[in-house]
């Protein structure tokens, strides 16, 4: 596994990452009770360090990039087959942007800091409980997160309008998960469409992300961890940059269109 600089740069210089071939497990690899508790011990050290750094005060954008590439690293180090493409288009474009990806498990939301921070500063929109949690959520708060309850449809609009707009104003992408919740199935109707809205009030582009985590399950008890099945590659695919001009309809639609189709092409079913 490469450092976070040299993975960032794959990303820039060429849109590309994907696991060395003499890392990758020669035969099918068992489902191991520890192998997906240590994936969930990987996930709490990065939150922790993260919460550390902050109350240090040597927690930013630099930081946060290295501490998450653990959740790639680690997931390679267990047998997993890590891939990344078309990054190549958000790289040729100066500017912030606003992301919006389909959402599968806790593993895109560990993975895609050291990712798009690649290509600038990231705001990422997320559940106001999270920033509740003591020492975590000053860290998440302290990069620019935006917190939205996921109680109230108009007040989280209003909230991610207005303070994603200032957050783009100032040169930081914003990161949305429009369908909310993890959902292993994709269904484009719960896609919803705030990060076109957003797009189109403050003139930036949308870039949708297509990504297939299921690499790590949902948990049944505690939904971020699950087991882990090395054996289900873990994919990563950007989209075009979709002008602000094309207007949030035509935006959200192509979005969801583009995350459909890499979907379908990684044999996933959607709806």
């Amino acid at each position: 596994m490469s450092t976070y600089q040299a993975f960032q740069e794959a990303l820039r210089a060429t849109g590309r990452y994907e696991t060395a071939a003499a890392s990758r497990p020669a035969a099918a690899l068992r489902i191991s009770p520890v192998n997906s508790f240590r994936y969930a011990s990987t996930i709490v050290g990065i939150v922790s360090r993260c919460a550390f750094s902050h109350l240090v005060r040597a927690f930013d954008y630099d930081a946060w990039a290295r501490i998450c590439m653990a959740s790639v690293a680690f997931a390679e180090k267990l047998g997993g087959v890590v891939t990344f493409d078309g990054f190549e288009q958000r790289a040729a474009h100066d500017g912030p942007v606003v992301y919006v990806s389909n959402h599968m498990s806790t593993l895109e939301t560990m993975v895609f800091p050291t990712t798009l921070l690649s290509f600038g500063p990231l705001a990422i929109v997320l559940k106001k409980s999270l920033t509740e949690i003591p020492l975590v959520g000053p860290a998440a708060l302290h990069v620019g997160c935006i917190p939205v309850t996921r109680k109230n449809a108009r007040e989280d609009l209003k909230t991610v309008l207005e303070v994603g707009s200032q957050r783009l104003a100032a040169g930081h992408s914003v990161l949305l998960f429009p369908q909310g919740t993890r959902q292993a199935v994709f269904d484009g109707k719960k896609f919803n469409t705030l990060g076109s809205k957003l797009a189109e009030r403050a003139g930036v582009p949308v870039v949708p992300l297509a990504v297939k985590t299921d690499f790590l399950k949902t948990g049944k008890w505690i939904k971020d961890f699950g087991e882990v099945d090395p054996n289900k590659p873990i994919r990563f695919a950007c989209g075009p940059v979709l002008p602000a001009a094309l207007g949030a309809r035509a935006t959200h639609d192509q979005s969801v269109a583009f995350i459909a189709s890499k979907l379908a092409e990684w044999g996933l079913p959607c709806r």
